[in-house]
């Protein structure tokens, strides 16, 4: 069986139907920062990413008991990335939130998982700058950026149908071998990131 077939047979969770949602607050705040990541203000998100403001996200990484890595497939009303493979969560900062906090938080926002601050291990990889350009939407995002991890999970997973069309555990090894061979099903910033998990 091909890689991808494998990946694809691999059971998945769908979320409810998710129709009457909306994925992304473009009325939410933002703390807005400089080069050196400095805060230097607050936009509402439509802004910042209109006009390509810098501010702050991060990632998680979740791990079953077996080692198996949760991925969440964006819902279809992202407009970055609808129905992409994502890594397990992506969490905009809130203002004056933290990266461990917002990490935190995103886990429970959007997968239902409590975790607490102690138990992420990271940041996995310095603060650093990335860049997405989607002009078909008319989005520019410039965010500093860490990841995290939460290793162990053995708890359910009740997703957000807002946020996540579907779920899945699956092998680092398998979702590498897979983005070598089908990247346009993963995000950029997952293919990006998920060295940090293995490195």
């Amino acid at each position: 069986m091909a890689l991808a077939e494998k990946l694809i047979a691999l059971p998945s969770k769908l979320c409810p139907s998710s129709q009457s949602l909306t994925a992304d607050d473009e009325e939410e705040l933002f703390d807005v920062v400089n080069d050196s990541n400095q805060k230097i203000g607050q936009e509402k998100r439509s802004i910042v990413h209109a006009k390509g403001l810098k501010h702050r996200a991060v990632y998680c990484f979740v791990f079953s008991e077996q080692g198996k890595l949760l991925m969440q497939q964006r819902s279809p009303k992202k407009k970055i990335g609808p129905l992409q493979w994502d890594l397990s969560v992506a969490e905009h900062l809130q203002p004056g939130e933290s990266y461990d906090e917002a990490a935190v938080r995103g886990l429970q926002e959007e997968l239902g998982i409590t975790a607490r601050l102690a138990s992420l291990q990271g940041p996995l990889v310095p603060v650093h700058l990335r860049r997405l350009e989607a002009p078909e939407v008319g989005v520019t995002d410039c965010e500093f950026v860490t990841s995290f991890r939460l290793d162990g999970w053995q708890g359910e997973v009740n997703a957000d149908p807002a946020e996540v069309h579907a779920w899945k555990f699956a092998s680092v090894a398998d979702v590498l071998e897979d983005m070598r061979a089908n990247e346009q099903l993963y995000t950029p910033w997952f293919r990006a990131e998920l060295h940090a998990t293995v490195s």
